[in-house]
């Protein structure tokens, strides 16, 4: 068994175990929160769940799924979305069934009128009268009733477009980092892999990983704010240099990843040096003290498509990058590369900006 199967088996027992001894049900929603909360891929998803306490309801599990996995709750809000349309429906059949019966009302009270209208005999005035009261009566409260049907049919269609809207909200969602608004890591994933959807021809692309340096003195870890706002920031000025066709996403943390479509290693640079000067362009202001806490700089790790067999080994060879440039001393690119560069070790360039 190779080291990557050994860790995946070992975390997999830990998360048996761990469901086990806090009495969580083996629901697969439950498993892959858990399974998630305990590899440490994501730091907040693991620090809300230790915050549930020892016994975590299945109801809190949920609240915390449907923020980080919402995939799993699909079919809890799309039994909302029809319970929604049910009641919407029922109030629009009682509405019409209203309708129809109003206009068989008022149908009969025109035939009525009809009948003393075309009556052989004289009518006297009171009679004329009367019936002309009596239609115009029924053809005011008709005609309000009909454009109180107007409304109604109105509203339900403005009903109807806002559940369309929430149910792309939530697909939307799905694939979405709240915090940042960039894609998560299941986005980028799908991404990853799509490049190697035929082994043969890989898209020709970039992957970078990068790292938010120093990030402590952006917030501590009691100051979730502050680390919220720094990552937030960094994650806004990432969209104000997007290009067409290039993937960014937020991966845990104050990591990111980043997908760049060229062939060509000196373009992915120039791409990934934009991203570097964005982050540091403008200062990170504490939400609470309105005070500087500097600029941001990265650690980025890059790796070509055509140098991994898949997404697997592509984004390990930019993770590991991305590793040297941090231990470096950060606010520097590493480009691992399979072929020998002059005066660097075999596969590895190093540039500090």
């Amino acid at each position: 068994m190779n080291k990557q199967n050994s860790a995946a088996t070992s975390i997999g027992l830990r998360v048996a175990t761990a469901m086990y001894q806090m009495g969580i049900d083996g629901l697969p929603r439950n498993y892959e929160l858990v399974y998630e909360a305990y590899s440490g891929n994501n730091p907040e998803l693991t620090r809300e769940f230790v915050a549930l306490g020892k016994t975590k309801s299945q109801r809190a599990l949920d609240e915390l799924g449907k923020r980080y996995l919402p995939h799993h709750h699909e079919e809890t809000h799309v039994a909302k979305t029809s319970e929604r349309m049910r009641t919407q429906m029922t109030t629009f059949m009682s509405l019409l069934e209203q309708e129809k019966s109003s206009l068989t009302d008022y149908g009969k009270i025109i035939d009525e009128a009809s009948r003393t209208f075309a009556s052989d005999g004289e009518l006297d005035q009171e009679t004329l009268n009367r019936s002309l009261q009596q239609l115009s009566e029924a053809t005011e409260k008709q005609a309000t009733k009909s454009e109180a049907m107007v409304a109604v049919a109105t509203e339900q269609s403005a009903q109807l477009d806002r559940v369309k809207a929430d149910i792309e909200d939530f697909e939307r969602m799905k694939f979405v980092d709240p915090l940042t608004g960039l894609a998560n890591r299941r986005s980028f994933n799908k991404a990853a892999a799509r490049i190697y959807a035929n082994p043969e021809l890989p898209t020709m692309c970039g992957l970078a990983f990068a790292e938010i340096d120093d990030f402590k003195r952006f917030g501590d870890p009691d100051d979730k704010a502050g680390s919220d706002n720094a990552i937030r920031h960094v994650g806004q000025l990432f969209q104000s240099v997007l290009e067409d066709g290039d993937v960014v996403a937020r991966l845990d943390g104050n990591r990111f990843a980043f997908l760049i479509s060229s062939s060509d290693e000196a373009e992915i640079m120039r791409a990934v040096d934009r991203l570097r000067i964005a982050a540091g362009s403008k200062p990170v202001i504490h939400p609470k003290s309105g005070v500087s806490v500097g600029k941001a700089t990265l650690s980025i790790g890059v790796a070509m498509s055509t140098v991994a067999d898949g997404a697997g080994q592509l984004m390990a060879y930019g993770e590991k990058a991305m590793e040297t440039s941090s231990k470096e001393g950060g606010n520097r690119v590493t480009f691992y590369s399979n072929t020998e560069h002059e005066g660097t070790e075999t596969g590895w360039m190093i540039y500090q900006p």
